[in-house]
């Protein structure tokens, strides 16, 4: 039923030829117009309010990671100036620590 409605308008599209250019030409000009309006940029403008830090630790077991990678970085992590608050996840294998920066 539908596939009867689309052939009917592709025939019709395809008899009056003036009506299919100036379909084209309206959906060119709209995307011109568009185009002429979207913001593009090379380098965006990122939020860098947080650091992730990802380190491999093969063969070790979730504790291993937590007292070998984690707590020695967030050691390190938590004197320097500017870390709003540190987040830690040890798994298998690798550990994670996600650092927020406080905004300047």
């Amino acid at each position: 039923m539908g596939d009867d409605n689309s052939r009917g308008l592709l025939a019709w599209f395809a008899s009056n030829h003036v009506a299919a250019n100036l379909l084209m030409l309206l959906i060119l000009v709209g995307g011109f117009l568009s185009l002429q309006k979207m913001k593009i940029e090379i380098f965006p403008e990122l939020d860098t309010d947080r650091i992730l830090i990802t380190v491999p630790y093969l063969g070790a077991t979730p504790a291993e990671v937590e007292e070998g990678v984690i707590l020695r970085l967030e050691e390190a992590l938590s004197g320097l100036e500017g870390i709003k608050r540190l987040q830690s996840t040890a798994f298998e294998g690798i550990g994670t620590v996600v650092a927020e920066i406080e905004e300047c």
